[in-house]
């Protein structure tokens, strides 16, 4: 419940300041479009996105399918409301004329995604039922072998993503990518590992 509340209140202050800033006429122009389409197209995907998020446990049938993935489908909901809300804060302060550095939202949003789905990958293990055909069977269990190697290369990374915004800004970005590329890629050896040696 306090994942939805804090979901809608992103979505709330999204669209509240695009509100503000077209009604006290804060911004004139921009270069990026017109004024109205760069105002609220982050706010009004934000809207329809976490719209889903109320409509999804009257989709997904039976309704303990659902239960058992909630806390994970809202963690990945709020993880995207935030990295949408400082993003669109972010241009609004640029247009604005304020100074902001807007090469900081990369790591600190991938970084924000990578944690995410750290903790929230083990919740996705997929039930290996009796009445399955041997397919299914098979598939299901290669996902949940292969899955949980990647919780914590992501977490770690993840969180190494955020520390990137204290780097000198020349350095940023390329301390960004060499985390990226090593986290990938040590996720899919133990990957490949888990699933050989089992």
């Amino acid at each position: 419940m306090i994942k939805k509340i804090c979901i809608s209140l992103l979505t709330l202050i999204s669209l509240g300041v695009s509100i503000y800033v077209f009604a006290t006429n804060s911004v004139e122009r921009t270069s990026y479009g017109s004024l109205e389409v760069f105002l609220f197209s982050i706010p009004f995907t934000l809207v329809i996105v976490n719209s889903n998020l109320f409509l999804l446990p009257k989709l997904i049938k039976p309704q303990e399918d659902y239960l058992r993935f909630q806390k994970g489908i809202e963690s990945i909901f709020l993880s995207l409301s935030l990295v949408l809300t400082a993003l669109h804060l972010g241009l609004i302060l640029l247009v604005m004329g304020i100074e902001i550095n807007l090469i900081l939202l990369v790591p600190l949003s991938v970084g924000i995604v990578f944690i995410t789905t750290a903790n929230t990958l083990p919740r996705f293990q997929l039930e290996l039922l009796p009445s399955s055909s041997q397919l299914t069977k098979s598939t299901h269990q290669v996902w949940n072998i292969v899955l949980r190697p990647f919780s914590f290369p992501f977490f770690i990374g993840g969180i190494l993503m955020l520390l990137c915004v204290f780097l000198p800004e020349q350095l940023i970005l390329i301390g960004f990518f060499t985390i990226l590329s090593c986290t990938l890629l040590i996720s899919i050896y133990r990957s490949f590992r888990a699933y050989k040696t089992h």
